[in-house]
């Protein structure tokens, strides 16, 4: 420990010799820490911010320097400060800041002053988004999770993975980061530090961007802030010459999404000053604090302070996260730096600067922008949206796509994770605090005492390796290629029970170049297989597939001999029928035997459109249940269902055996679409106009059928009201001369699994209990005897409010809980005009749901009933 605390001592005098600048503790005038101070170096586009102690550390070459001390409610202090190659100390006392009242008049006739600030700044947010073309820039991210609370049946196993309450997991993070318009982002991840050895939760330079109107949180500056907001000005203050607002943020209907605090609105630029809200994230609480500073004309964030905390499935936690930004170069828009004059008509009249429709058309927005210096409100909003387009038309000529909303590559440097003491000392932008410092110390203090209880011998290695192995299915072998492994000895992994194979023991495969946070590949590819044996059937099967994506294009193919579900779009999971077989007598799962050979492709060049075909050829066998199926709880009233399901438009008993020979066309349209790429993975952010799906499949060989479909589904924003979604339906077998019960259209009504469209497009009450032949007083659940080979519609319509009745209640709100009504609705050959009306609580301990719902058929009352599900 002495040569220890040498070594340290010495690499800290040494750095000494050539690293300078200036550090020190930040407070006000009554000695009270102000902690997460932003420090900014002017003229330089550098920075820091305070820790939770309030202390602060900036390196600087030797020079003279002047830095900006800036806390929300306190004065901005500027001073001037000389560095030479030691460390200048440096304290810091902030005056409170004096928030002066203009002499306004507010009665209830008169609009509060926020109003006209907040339109201008809400005209103006597009302006500012727009200011930069491109920039470079350093980043140091810091995270912690610290958990108050484990549960008591969790506590020891998680101690024993040295997870314990009250000691902070710390993760920090330094990045290099290029930006470039329209959506072009690179970072590249320099040194990566953890509690951990190998896991690092700080890799993103992430900033809130209230410029954005958002969709899932509403901002303050959204074009819709006055549907969800009030605003209150509560006065001004100086701070470098400018005359800074302070507006208060009033939810109408505080709860998930939406801000309350203060934003600070710079005046005559109607720029963001700096912003301190919060809000609620599913019952969980988000606070989060942004500074800005000037750089180049414009004003960046450059210092971001987060806090989420809250209580779920038992743990209590907090996570915080600081980011800090520093500027190196940065390119802007000569037009959207000019400064121009807002006329807000509602307020301030008409004004004959005022732009005609007719200039706004025949102009270029650049233009308009340097020669006029007076806009109406929605002048500029015009202007701004007649941009966008070009900016469209632009990217459309260079063949560039613009409905990507994001392109982001992060790269980790190899080296990253083995980063010395010294380095750290000369990036830390934020200096550790005590609590982090003992973070680091336990996470060292495990460390060693890894190192020590390893033991020599190569098979100890060897077995601990087999111990990972067996626990973790993706692996990263040494050439950057990615392994998949299922074992078939987990149960309920690999190794399930059914009533057609009994035990059945499944090992998959997978080869792949790429993972979910992989840098970017050329094209991707994926092998997959799997060997399966059913002990009590007796029968070995298996399959093969391989994936091919490049570009907009992604080819599949599939051989093999294996099991497959009557309907494969509602699949149930294998461990969820085994659970539900072995302790409550239903095996949900339908199962026949495919010997196949299939092949589809799929584009996607732009997020609007998708285009998607298939064609399979297969051997089509029945199979039936056990003689002996086994159960550990035997429910009487149960009772096992066939594996061959009957329909009521479809003849009892198996199916015959046939080749078939399918086609499948598949056409999505949604107008609105946009693209975010990360590492070349694409995920798509829903618009605001409706998705259109066509589909085609026509049935040859054994089969003979023409089966077409048309569905429309959308997410509307309903403001106060909440958030309205909905899914139509409509299908026809034109042609059904033979056809089986996989070809059939199924109504969803999977009671274990509701991929296919989503937890809400269900139906709760529709009877699908089937009598067991032979037995009296016993039924089982058949989720196809509605399945249809004619023409149908369904539609699901469900509105999420955020004020019902439960919800009035402030705290219910706050603890995260949803209200909603719904109706189904189905006609089909066997089903007339049958309609679902529901009530549902949504959040309940935040993964419970409770249902009240009716249905009706023929507009006759059927049944009530009380549902309990997942959260939504």
């Amino acid at each position: 420990m002495f040569r220890l605390t040498i070594i340290f001592f010495l690499l800290f005098s040494y750095t000494q010799l050539w690293a300078g600048g200036i550090r020190g503790v930040i407070s006000n005038t009554k000695g009270e820490i102000l902690p997460f101070t932003s420090v900014i170096v002017k003229k330089h586009n550098t920075g820091t911010m305070a820790n939770a102690d309030g202390a602060y550390l900036v390196n600087l070459k030797p020079g003279t320097y002047e830095i900006d001390f800036q806390f929300l409610g306190y004065k901005t202090q500027t001073k001037r400060v000389t560095v030479g190659q030691e460390f200048v100390e440096l304290n810091i006392k902030l005056e409170e800041q004096t928030v002066v009242l203009k002499e306004v008049q507010i009665s209830s006739k008169e609009e509060d002053p926020a109003y006209t600030i907040m339109r201008k700044a809400i005209a103006k947010s597009k302006i500012h988004q727009k200011q930069v073309i491109s920039y470079q820039a350093s980043a140091y991210v810091k995270n912690s999770i610290v958990l108050n609370k484990i549960p008591l049946v969790l506590r020891k196993d998680l101690n024993k993975q040295n997870i314990k309450e009250g000691v902070p997991f710390l993760s920090e993070s330094v990045m290099e980061i290029s930006f470039t318009q329209p959506n072009s982002k690179y970072t590249k991840v320099l040194g990566q530090k953890s509690t951990f050895e190998g896991i690092s939760i700080s890799d993103g330079f992430y900033l809130f961007d209230f410029y954005e109107p958002g969709t899932n949180r509403v901002s303050p500056l959204s074009p819709l802030a006055f549907k969800y907001y009030k605003f209150e000005y509560e006065g001004f203050f100086e701070d470098r010459g400018l005359v800074v607002n302070k507006i208060k943020i009033l939810p109408k209907s505080y709860g998930d999404g939406v801000w309350q605090g203060t934003i600070y609105i710079i005046d005559d630029y109607w720029n963001i000053h700096s912003i301190n809200v919060e809000t609620i994230e599913n019952g969980l609480n988000l606070k989060l604090s942004q500074y800005y500073g000037p750089i180049e004309k414009v004003w960046r964030p450059i210092n971001q302070r987060l806090d989420l905390s809250g209580k779920l499935f038992g743990f209590d936690f907090l996570i915080k996260a600081q980011v800090n930004a520093t500027y190196s170069s940065i390119k802007t828009n000569p037009a959207f730096v000019e400064e121009i004059k807002l006329i807000d008509e509602t307020k301030e009249g008409k004004s004959q600067d005022v732009l005609s429709r007719k200039t706004i058309k025949e102009s270029k927005t650049e233009d308009l922008l340097k020669e006029q210096k007076a806009f109406s409100l929605k002048n500029l909003q015009k202007i701004m949206k007649d941009y966008e387009k070009e900016e469209r038309k632009r990217a459309k000529e260079k063949r560039e796509n613009s409905e990507v909303l994001s392109n982001e590559i992060i790269e980790v440097d190899p080296q990253a994770r083995s980063k010395d003491s010294t380095f750290w000392r000369s990036v830390r932008n934020i200096p550790l605090t005590a609590e982090e410092k003992k973070s680091y110390n336990y996470g060292d203090s495990i460390k060693v005492a890894h190192v020590l209880k390893k033991d020599s011998l190569k098979r100890d290695s060897v077995r601990k390796s087999w111990q990972y192995f067996i626990m973790n299915y993706d692996f990263r072998l040494k050439n950057g290629k990615y392994l998949h492994f299922e074992p078939p000895y987990m149960p309920f992994v690999g190794l399930n029970y059914n009533s057609v194979e009994g035990v059945v023991a499944d090992l998959g495969l997978g080869y792949k170049n790429y993972a979910f946070l992989s840098p970017r590949t050329q094209f991707r590819y994926n092998f997959y297989g799997n060997i399966r044996y059913a002990f009590q059937e007796k029968k070995l099967r298996g399959r093969l597939g391989f994936d091919l994506e490049k570009g907009a294009s992604k080819v599949s193919v599939g051989v093999g001999k294996y099991i497959a579900q009557f309907d494969p779009n509602s699949y149930i999971f294998e461990w969820m029928n085994s659970v539900t077989t072995l302790f409550n007598e239903q095996n949900f799962m339908k199962i026949y035997d495919k010997k196949y050979l299939n092949f589809g492709y799929t584009f996607e060049q732009d997020p609007r459109w998708q285009f998607s075909a298939n064609i399979e050829i297969a051997r089509r066998t029945p199979l039936e249940n056990l003689s002996k199926i086994y159960v550990i709880k035997d429910f009487p009233k149960n009772g096992f269902s066939v594996n061959n399901p009957p329909s009521l438009e479809q003849p009892p008993g198996p199916f015959k055996a046939n080749t078939a020979l399918i086609g499948l066309v598949q056409v999505r349209w949604a107008p609105s679409n946009r693209l975010a790429v990360r590492n070349g993975i694409k995920r798509y952010i829903p618009g605001r106009s409706p998705i259109f799906t066509f589909t085609y499949k026509k049935g040859m060989l054994d089969i003979d059928f023409d089966y077409l479909s048309f569905g429309i589904r959308q997410t509307v924003n309903t403001g106060q009201f909440g958030k309205l979604d909905y899914m139509f339906e409509g299908g026809q077998f034109v042609n059904n001369r033979r056809i089986f019960l996989m070809d059939m259209k199924h109504i969803n009504n999977n009671y274990l699994n509701a991929l296919q469209t989503g937890l809400f497009a269900r139906y709760r009450l529709l009877d699908t209990r089937t009598p067991v032949e032979g037995e009296t007083n016993i039924s089982y659940i058949n989720p196809y005897r509605f399945s249809t080979r004619g023409r149908y519609v369904e539609g699901h319509v469900i509105n999420e409010f955020k004020k019902l009745l439960l919800t009035q209640i402030p705290l219910a709100r706050l603890y995260g809980l949803k209200e909603d009504i719904f109706i189904n609705y189905l006609r089909s050959p066997t089903l007339k005009d049958y309609v679902e009306i529901g009530y549902g609580i949504d959040g309940i301990l935040k993964a419970v749901r409770l249902e009240a719902v009716t249905s009706y058929e023929n507009g006759k009352y059927q049944r009530f009933g009380v549902k309990l599900g997942v959260t939504m």
